[in-house]
């Protein structure tokens, strides 16, 4: 779960380059790799139940709304996934040490789960939209690529 050994800043997260390529390819979605933002509880929550969890930041989540904001659709979160697991994992084990029914390790880990998931869908402005998806078949993605539909649209940009 390492990202920063500091909260970072400008010279860790460069959110003026998504800025910029934004600004070139506006029609070009951009995926935020490794995006975690390793939340302070999540990690005090791991540690207070027999976790070794360095001290360690991640990307904050008003920076990743900031990068949606400049083109960003796609944002990898699982350490944050993970770490609401496990932290209620080690919470169960460490005070029900009898327990040995993965059921009742994986019920509070799924809830924990579903409130961080709800809380980033809220944050990043895609909770209730799934109505909007469809599913496209692969015939008919074959045919937009070959008609040049997802082509980037860098002249248009470079025109404005």
């Amino acid at each position: 779960a390492y990202k920063f050994s500091r909260k970072p800043d400008g010279d860790i997260l460069s959110m003026e380059t998504i800025r910029r390529i934004n600004e070139k390819l506006p029609n070009t979605h951009l995926v935020m790799h490794g995006s975690s933002s390793v939340p302070q509880e999540l990690q005090d929550l791991i540690n207070a139940h027999g976790g070794a969890m360095p001290q360690t930041y991640g990307v904050p989540v008003e920076e990743i709304e900031r990068g949606i904001g400049m083109g960003v659709r796609k944002v990898n979160i699982d350490t944050d996934c993970r770490m609401a697991m496990t932290g209620q994992f080690r919470k169960v084990a460490s005070e029900k040490p009898a327990e040995f029914d993965p059921r009742k390790f994986m019920v509070p880990a799924m809830q924990e789960l579903e409130t961080l998931c709800r809380d980033r869908f809220e944050r990043f402005g895609t909770a209730g939209q799934a109505h909007k998806i469809r599913p496209v078949s692969m015939d008919e993605m074959a045919a937009r690529y070959a008609a040049g539909t997802l082509d980037p649209q860098i002249a248009a940009a470079q025109a404005a």
